[in-house]
């Protein structure tokens, strides 16, 4: 009772505010299939022509001090060669720093350059120095496709019917494979071609929605928890209650499907708002009433947080495939009933 009354105050309390998960902004984390070709990627963020001419003369002799030539020969050969863009990121360090990163970029250098872009410097990740106890490890010691990521819970063979919940984690290295959806979100490769064409048929419709979270790496995803959890204990309650609190809300890493790229908060474009007057856009209307034509379902409905966990969330769908998806929302019942009556 102590706990379903818990829920009710997270409910309460959020539906007052903007979710700190909220945020929209895009979540790239650890990125595996959405890496860009290396030469055709921007890499001009953490390039410094002034910096790659003083530092390697030989290039200068060969090619000369033009700032796109340098900025070409960094992207063609210098990068794979381990040379140096600018004072601020060097990528052998940055991979060293990081072992979540050598897990499942492996020798790929390009990719850590990209990682570093698209979310790395964000997260306030350090790419100029060797952190406390880190040791500067080699390219050549790591395999072409990493580490193996550790074990799992969760059976993920079922690609789009794995159960990611408080009592089924995930593992914090697994990183799917991910294309660019909509508003700078990232989605799993399969589910982006449904989603945007879901977001072209509403439109078509009179409809305008806007996708504000897809994908999110482990490391996003702690932060948002932990960001959570302080905000409930400065409203007076002890640790225990805020972590119980915060995991009604934002999932700790590991236990999110953001992390599995098949789940999206999405809303109406005139009110995007995480909160439960959401229910009252036609956005929301129109997703409810044609999500399970393209295989998604809302996940968190509203009565049923004893066996979700989560408050309700009118704005979180989840991609299943159409089959499921069909019987799922004309029965009314959660994924975990579901798998649950399958034996999934």
């Amino acid at each position: 009772m102590v706990r379903k009354k818990l829920i009710k105050i997270a409910a309460a309390v959020v539906s007052a505010a903007i979710l700190a998960a909220a945020t929209p902004m895009s979540s790239f984390g650890v990125l595996t299939g959405a890496l860009v070709e290396a030469a055709a990627f921007d890499y001009h963020m953490v390039f410094d022509a002034t910096f790659y001419a003083q530092a390697y003369p030989d290039v200068v002799a060969a090619i000369g001090t033009d700032a796109e030539s340098l900025y070409q020969h960094y992207v063609n050969s210098g990068m794979l060669e381990g040379r140096q863009p600018s004072a601020l990121f060097n990528a052998q360090i940055y991979m060293s720093n990081y072992e979540d990163l050598q897990a499942v970029y492996g020798n790929n250098i390009a990719a850590y350059v990209q990682h570093y872009i698209l979310v790395g410097s964000a997260e306030g990740r350090v790419a100029d120095h060797l952190l406390p106890g880190k040791s500067l490890v080699s390219f050549d010691a790591l395999t072409a496709t990493g580490v193996t990521p550790a074990s799992t819970s969760v059976d993920l063979s079922a690609w789009n019917l794995v159960l990611v919940n408080h009592e089924h984690p995930i593992s914090t290295a697994y990183a799917p494979e991910v294309t660019l959806c909509a508003n700078g979100e990232y989605m799993h490769k399969d589910v982006t071609p449904i989603v945007k064409q879901m977001i072209a048929d509403a439109k078509a419709q009179g409809i305008n929605l806007y996708l504000v979270s897809g994908y999110r790496s482990s490391s996003r995803q702690t932060y948002l928890y932990n960001r959570k959890v302080n905000y409930y204990k400065r409203l007076g309650y002890s640790q225990a209650d805020s972590e119980y609190l915060a995991a009604t809300v934002v999932n700790p890493p590991g236990q999110s499907e953001h992390q599995t790229g098949l789940c999206m908060d999405i809303t109406d474009a005139g009110y995007t708002s995480l909160t439960e007057d959401q229910e009252n856009t036609a956005g929301y209307k129109w997703v409810l009433e044609h999500c399970a034509e393209y295989g998604f379902i809302l996940r968190y409905p509203k009565g049923r947080e004893d066996v979700t966990g989560i408050i309700y969330e009118p704005w979180h769908f989840r991609y299943v495939g159409v089959d499921a998806a069909t019987e799922i929302m004309s029965r009314g019942i959660t994924l975990e009933e579901y798998i649950a009556e399958n034996s999934l």
